[in-house]
């Protein structure tokens, strides 16, 4: 019984100590952001609607949640797709060739900018791969550089600050509004530094800050995984520790 309860109790502290990891890590992520993308004196503010195009489906293109499909050629991205930046493409439903077909605005590329509109305003995805034809539901605003403007990776981690958070509560307050409007969301002002070369060098500080997080992330979910399996097989005898 001791035996078994050791075993499992390192493996709780295991578990514990990569939670706390993890936490540190975000929360230097987040220090890292306040930093960085804190206004320079040479950077410039520029306003969203200037800079940017916003495209999203429209309203009487009528694609009802009966035309959702579990499997098929063609993603299509909903507002609970989003999952920490990123979209979870495992867990995207599909629609027939015709709904991808209708509109080319908003057929999805890679560098491509996610912007919830519906429901749970301003959640943000990034785009970093695409791996079948996907299209949007009318819920989500897809956000594309006019002319190269801007990096979208900078702008990306931007959206995913304070600094956006605080525009969206300014927009909401003392209302129940649950609906990012276009024609508000275009005059959203963000600092970013006039040159490429610096809003690339802050996304790549930040993109490995990610990546790091992803790993301890699924070293996290391994652990919790071989913890279950332990608790299986110890606590009904299967494997004995004799």
């Amino acid at each position: 019984q001791k035996a078994i309860a050791q075993v499992l109790s390192d493996t709780d502290e295991l578990i514990q100590a990569l939670e706390q990891k993890l936490a540190k890590k975000r929360a230097i992520k987040q220090g890292a952001m306040q930093q960085l993308l804190a206004p320079k004196e040479d950077w410039e503010v520029r306003k969203l609607g200037e800079v940017a195009t916003l495209k999203a489906r429209i309203g009487w293109q009528g694609l009802t949640t009966a035309e959702y499909l579990n499997e098929g050629d063609f993603c299509l991205v909903t507002g609970t797709d989003f999952k920490h930046g990123f979209i979870d493409w495992d867990n995207c439903v599909f629609v027939e060739k015709n709904r991808y077909d209708q509109d080319k605005n908003i057929q999805i590329q890679v560098g491509d900018i996610l912007v919830t509109k519906d429901g749970t305003i301003g959640k943000v995805a990034f785009i970093d791969k695409v791996p079948k034809p996907t299209t949007l539901n009318s819920g989500v605003f897809v956000i594309r550089p006019k002319n190269n403007s801007f990096d979208s990776k900078y702008f990306y981690y931007v959206l995913m600050s304070n600094h956006f958070l605080n525009f969206l509560s300014k927009l909401t307050a003392g209302s129940t509004i649950s609906h990012l409007y276009q024609k508000d969301f275009v005059h959203y002002r963000f600092p970013m530094p006039s040159k490429e070369t610096e809003q690339i060098q802050i996304a790549t500080i930040l993109s490995d800050m990610d990546t790091e997080i992803e790993q301890i992330e699924t070293q996290l979910s391994k652990y919790k995984q071989i913890k279950q399996g332990l608790m299986q097989n110890l606590l009904t005898g299967k494997i004995r520790l004799l």
